[in-house]
């Protein structure tokens, strides 16, 4: 148990809090308002239960110039001690100290509207306790060594990254010893650069032959061989003779022309009427759409030239000639050849020939469209053209010649999978590299690092086996442990499915809490429409806390010689809660070494006195955290009946200390002051609902005096004089009553004869 408080200084706005060492007694009651540092003491004792240098580090008094210094002594089994700590480390032996505080609360239960991962990990270590430390801790501790053995296995394999190529470390692991490595390696260098000329000569290209030459003159031989005989016998006897006698042919187009300007009844040469004449009917006649379609093709001729015969084609054989020449030597010493020529100059000598020909012939044709042309002048043509494409045919002959000895010679080769060679070329030169010394070394190291991960795997699974067997025990005793609480604090909500989660490694706890029939999954997996925030008050939310940690004490072998520290432990609470927390800081008093609570209540404070006096469960002290002059708090000594008692009893305490001799001089006034209020409220709680609230003695007295039967005041009215006489002299200190300033003036004498007249109204409803 913490026996003396011997210094507290620079923590929070305990600046230098012990004014003299305080010595603690069993059960020890802390009175202190809100900001006096109630949360700052139970966090330091927090922090001295487990050494927590950061905690008080970051409470450092604001503007302290000195070091932060705690001096606290101990009661143990195995002997005192002390727990210092002198602003940079802790020294001394950690208590056994259970501290209920909003950071318990937060650490394993919730924070805000949230439990997070970290809280059900707490929490779980919470509800194991002790029993199962040392099972968690090598659990703890074969997790961290296992992940440090997969790191120095991923280390090994990585140190095989330059050695191994593209294959897995595995495989390169597994590579057999090859004895003759380097002259394999010679012997496959030799046939991968055969095989790579044979690929080389396999894909050289063959010999390209010349574009062909086609030419198409059969439409143009129909244009110009066509005679134009569709035209009714009269009409062209009428007109043939009439043009013959005008200049024939030439007449024959100007006419055929004339026709389509519609002529007028007058022609226009000679002014004679046009109409009737049968000249002009057999013109339209003889004209009809089948000559206009015949003129129209005789037009197309000349396109016809260009198009059947073109020397594009001869565009390309000078490239080809040069290409051919270009891989002569690609073939030379491989094959017999000669490499054909075509004399390229003819062959567009002889195009543009027919070309011009042609377009001759075309132009007679126009000039006589009714008259054939002879077949024999194409043909003559035709014949040229043919010698042109007999060049090209020997030309392409004796190309696809020479390329069918290429293919018969390639055929000869014998072709190698290069990839396959350089293939096995590459595993001969990685097994050589495996079997090298340095290379070795470091395969041994892959191996021993993999047989000490699967070393540390097994003995992580042997102490999760174990651990798990102890939690599933251990947290079903919790479950029940807690329930039972949270049962006795008339809670509406129990929980469910204690149990453990590895999600993210380390095992965490996970429940479920039954509100009223509704489940809340406290864990990982989905939330559902109710959650922790929602379901619970905040007044429940701090009883399943309390409920959290009375069964993790009351589960502790060791909690007789344990202190336990509750922080401000009722606030939240409805009257039963409170009633019912009360009872459970009993037991803590009857079944632990110390309690130390903390609160701003004290009524409540006082009634916790009591229940202990009551059951005689161990020696109490009251202190209090007070402000000091610089606004600072001091832990001194305190009573808690005096704070608590109500203006009556104060002034009755006085009064009576002043007729035992028990007050100064200088106090006369205040008990002189206190008369009139003792009476008031003893004639208040002796008459209830006879008097109205804030009425004074002299008003009261006017409704004695004028009570009637059966009204209970009657049995005053035999006092009314006396008492008339006593408000005359208390209301005359008062100034409500004095007209004027209130008296000031007083003597031992004179108060003590009313005083005593007081007491005895009280005592004996008498006042002489």
């Amino acid at each position: 148990m913490l026996e003396k408080v011997i210094c507290i200084d620079n923590i929070g706005v305990i600046k230098s809090g012990v004014p003299h060492p305080l010595t603690l007694e069993k059960v020890t009651l802390v009175y202190a308002d809100n900001a006096r540092g109630k949360s700052t003491l139970a966090a330091l004792l927090n922090a001295c239960a487990s050494a927590n240098v950061p905690e008080l580090t970051k409470r450092k008094t604001v503007g302290a110039q000195n070091d932060q210094k705690v001096l606290f002594r101990f009661k143990a089994p195995t002997g005192d001690f002390n727990a210092q700590f002198d602003g940079k480390v802790w020294a001394g032996q950690k208590p056994s100290l259970y501290v209920f505080n909003q950071d318990f609360v937060e650490r394993n239960v919730y924070a805000s509207s949230n439990v997070t991962p970290d809280q059900r990990a707490s929490l779980l270590e919470l509800a194991l306790g002790d029993a199962a430390v040392v099972a968690q801790a090598e659990f703890s501790k074969q997790s961290e060594l296992q992940r440090t053995k997969a790191g120095e296995v991923r280390e090994a394999e990585g140190a095989l990254t330059g050695y191994r190529g593209d294959l897995a470390v595995d495989t390169f692991i597994t590579l057999p010893e090859a004895p003759n490595t380097d002259s394999e390696i010679q012997a496959l260098d030799k046939q991968i650069a055969d095989a790579q000329g044979i690929a080389a000569t396999l894909a050289k290209p063959d010999f390209k032959k010349l574009t062909a030459l086609t030419f198409d003159l059969e439409q143009f031989k129909a244009i110009v061989s066509r005679q134009f005989e569709q035209v009714q016998d009269d009409a062209e006897v009428l007109v043939k003779k009439h043009l013959d006698a005008h200049l024939g042919a030439a007449t024959e187009r100007w006419v055929a022309t004339g026709l389509h300007h519609k002529p007028e009844p007058d022609c226009p040469f000679c002014g004679q009427k046009t109409e009737g004449l049968a000249l002009i009917q057999a013109y339209k006649t003889y004209f009809n759409q089948a000559y206009k379609d015949h003129l129209t093709n005789i037009e197309s001729l000349k396109g016809l030239v260009t198009q059947s015969i073109s020397a594009i084609p001869i565009s390309s054989w000078a490239g080809i000639q040069v290409f051919n020449e270009g891989i002569v030597g690609n073939w030379n010493g491989d094959i017999e050849f000669t490499l054909p020529t075509i004399d390229i100059v003819t062959a567009e000598k002889v195009i543009q020939e027919a070309q011009q020909s042609l377009v001759k012939i075309a132009e007679d044709k126009k000039a006589f469209p009714l008259e054939a042309i002879k077949d024999s002048l194409v043909a003559e043509i035709e014949s040229n053209l043919t010698s042109a494409i007999a060049m090209v045919t020997a030309f392409n002959a004796e190309i696809d010649a020479i390329n069918e000895k290429i293919d018969v010679y390639k055929k000869t080769l014998v072709a190698t999978d290069v990839q396959v060679l350089t293939t096995k070329r590459t595993t001969l030169k990685l097994q050589k590299t495996r079997h090298d010394p340095k290379v070795k070394a470091l395969v041994e190291a892959v191996t021993t690092a993999r047989s000490e991960y699967k070393n540390a795997e097994k003995a992580k699974n042997d102490a999760k086996t174990n651990l798990n067997g102890l939690m599933t025990n251990l947290l079903a005793t919790f479950q029940v442990a807690i329930n039972d609480w949270l049962g006795r604090f008339g809670a509406p909500f129990h929980i469910e499915k204690l149990t453990t989660s590895y999600a993210g490694g380390d095992p965490r706890g996970h429940y479920v809490i039954n509100v009223r029939g509704a489940k809340v999954n406290v864990g990982p997996g989905a939330a559902g429409e109710l959650s922790f925030h929602t379901a619970l008050s905040e007044g429940d939310k701090r009883t399943l806390a309390f409920a959290f940690f009375l069964a993790r004490l009351f589960a502790d072998q060791n909690r007789a010689h344990a202190t336990v520290v509750l922080d401000d432990v009722f606030t939240s609470l409805d009257h039963h809660r409170r009633h019912n927390t009360a009872e459970a800081a009993v037991k803590m008093v009857q079944e632990c070494g110390q309690v130390i609570i903390l609160g701003h209540d004290a009524h409540f404070l006082r009634d916790l006195r009591k229940r202990v006096k009551r059951k005689s469960a161990g020696e109490t002290l009251e202190l209090c955290l007070q402000r000091d002059a610089d606004n600072y708090s001091l832990l001194t000594k305190f009573d808690l009946d005096e704070f608590c008692a109500s203006d009556y009893y104060k002034n009755y305490v006085l009064t009576e200390k002043f007729l035992a001799g028990d007050v100064p001089q200088e106090k006369l006034l205040d008990v002189a002051k206190a008369l009139r209020p003792l009476v008031e409220g003893h004639m208040h709680k002796s008459f209830p609902k006879r008097f109205k609230d804030g009425q004074t003695v002299g008003q009261m007295l006017d409704v004695v005096k004028n009570a009637t039967s059966p009204n209970p005041l009657r049995a005053l009215q035999p006092l009314y004089a006396d008492l008339c006489d006593f408000n005359d002299f208390a209301a005359s200190f008062h100034h409500d009553t004095s007209g004027g300033h209130p008296r000031v003036d007083i003597n031992d004498t004179e108060l003590r004869q009313y005083a005593q007249a007081a007491l005895n109204f009280i005592q004996s409803r008498k006042l002489r």
